[in-house]
């Protein structure tokens, strides 16, 4: 069974877009994937203590 998704909109300016563009093309990446793995890192980064410390050490 496909997993469920959702739409992210959001906007970027000209050149930061591009340049996602040509990156993705470049890596053979979609830019859906490209995006996922982006906000997935985003994520942790911002779940991650001050100091670069892992939880429950």
């Amino acid at each position: 069974m496909a997993e469920e998704t959702r739409e992210v909109r959001g906007r970027l300016p000209k050149d930061l877009k591009i340049a996602f563009e040509i990156a993705c093309a470049r890596l053979e990446l979609t830019q859906t994937a490209a995006l996922e793995e982006a906000i997935r890192d985003w994520l942790k980064k911002k779940d991650s203590p001050p100091g670069g410390e892992s939880q429950g050490s």
